[in-house]
């Protein structure tokens, strides 16, 4: 008896199972320390956007700022395919009857993502109104014409995948006419934009539609960026607990050597020596702490105010400091790790100090904006409040947590 492929049974499995393990990291991601300080970080960011906003002028280029944000927000648009490895073998003689898989892929990234174009859209509404003079209620019509674009954008990233130079000229014709449309829709009425985004998209969703009609899809090409997609996604939830599939990247950067080069060869400095090289090898971990300390910079250097230069500071060290804890494990499941003849005892202390140097040389960054934008007593005491917090957290909350992770 001849058995019936069925993708849509095929698709079903497999978001969810891909569902069900997105749930899982999140829970270990949302913990209840750093919600508290999503929460803390949330309010404070709300109570000085809401009094910068204020102080708005007519000449503030809100639309261009728009435009830059919803246009990343929208042609940022990858398709969860969910496929596998095997896949490239098994299913690439079943391509015609996937139609009805692909078809559930595109229609289930279009809802995952919908919540980005919305915020971005939310938080800009402040500014949008303040500058402009319209009413809150172009909302509704911005998100009408925003959620247009997103469908299309999945569609035609999508179609585009079946053609060469994907990632570069696709992707910069959908940039341009994505920012074109946000613009009318932002300086024209709802009467004229919306006609004009639907005929735009009507038009190109035909010409792309007939390009692609004789296309093949390339299998190879939609495992990697699947595996690339799922793998950002492995290496964020990494920052917070160990994810045993994820795939590292390391690069050699011998001109950072000058970093660990101090550390003396001896017995009790092995693992200072194996952190510090990883950190600088680690994609992950390098990434993490510059992405961090450069958000910290732009906002502390932005942010007017001594309180809220505190806020900051001791929010990012501890985002730094908690997400960087579960670098202790990070070689585990290295079985060679185990012949080294060293206590774990010098090996928790050597992830302190090393945690304690990465934090020290942000909190002296800090204070030194603190000192340009409140003075000499004022950077003194942002100082002080930081190098406080450095200590509480490396000598009494990080053993803590270390002590938890092994239990």
């Amino acid at each position: 008896m001849k058995m019936i492929f069925d993708s849509k049974a095929l698709w079903k499995e497999r978001f969810s199972a891909y569902t069900t393990e997105v749930m899982r990291y999140l829970r270990y991601m949302f913990n209840d320390h750093l919600l508290f300080v999503l929460v803390i970080g949330l309010g404070a960011g709300i109570f000085y956007y809401a009094g910068w906003v204020k102080t708005l002028e007519p000449t503030f280029p809100a639309i261009p700022l728009m435009v830059i944000l919803l246009t990343a927000s929208i042609a940022i648009s990858p398709v969860a395919t969910l496929l596998k490895k095997p896949d490239i073998v098994y299913l690439i003689v079943q391509e015609k009857a996937m139609d009805a898989y692909f078809s559930k892929a595109k229609i289930a990234s279009f809802f995952m993502q919908l919540y980005v174009f919305v915020i971005v859209l939310g938080v800009c509404m402040p500014m949008y109104v303040e500058v402009t003079g319209l009413p809150y209620s172009r909302f509704f019509t911005l998100f009408i014409i925003l959620a247009l674009l997103k469908a299309w954008n999945i569609y035609f990233g999508w179609e585009s995948m079946k053609l060469e130079d994907a990632d570069t000229t696709w992707m910069f014709i959908r940039v341009i006419l994505n920012a074109i449309l946000i613009y009318i829709a932002l300086i024209a009425s709802p009467v004229l934009s919306i006609p004009i985004t639907v005929l735009v998209l009507f038009a190109s969703y035909y010409w792309m539609t007939k390009n692609v009609a004789k296309v093949t899809l390339r299998w190879e090409y939609l495992v990697d960026k699947e595996e690339a997609r799922m793998n950002r996604f492995y290496r964020l939830v990494n920052l917070f607990t160990d994810v045993p599939h994820l795939r590292g990247t390391v690069r050699r950067r011998s001109y950072l050597d000058f970093l660990y080069r101090p550390i003396p060869y001896a017995k009790r400095k092995t693992f200072a020596y194996l952190f510090s090289r990883t950190f600088v090898r680690t994609n992950e971990y390098m990434g993490l702490y510059v992405r961090l300390t450069v958000i910290a910079v732009i906002l502390l250097v932005f942010v007017q105010g001594f309180y809220l230069n505190i806020i900051f500071s001791l929010l990012f060290l501890y985002l730094t400091g908690f997400q960087f804890i579960p670098m202790l494990k990070h070689y585990d499941a290295q079985i060679m790790l185990r012949l080294y003849p060293i206590d774990d005892g010098y090996r928790h202390r050597s992830f302190i100090h090393f945690l304690r140097i990465l934090l020290l040389a942000q909190a002296l960054l800090f204070s030194i904006i603190g000192i340009a934008q409140n003075g000499t007593i004022g950077g003194m005491i942002i100082l002080a409040i930081n190098l406080a917090f450095v200590v509480i957290f490396t000598f009494l909350y990080a053993p803590v947590r270390m002590k938890k992770m092994y239990e």
